[in-house]
């Protein structure tokens, strides 16, 4: 997981459900998907022992690049 890849992936063309909102609209709406207390209490309980820990770094990382992807929208 890049910063590169979900920037791509957040933006792609052809991804539903982000016509006619702004970069900063996506971008907050993602951040609330990728939180980290909602991403545990929606994921944790489905997730086969032993998987958990790899699935919640990888998610980690994906909140991380959207914060920074919102913070240098703010700087801009």
């Amino acid at each position: 997981i890049t910063y590169e890849h979900v920037r791509d992936f957040l933006f792609h063309p052809s991804r539903r459900g982000i016509e006619g909102k702004t970069y900063k609209e996506v971008l907050k709406t993602e951040l609330l998907r990728w939180h980290p207390d909602k991403f545990d209490s929606l994921v944790s309980s489905k997730m086969r022992e032993g998987h958990w820990p790899p699935t919640k770094e990888a998610a980690g990382l994906v909140a991380r690049y959207v914060m920074q992807l919102l913070s240098e929208t703010r700087s801009m």
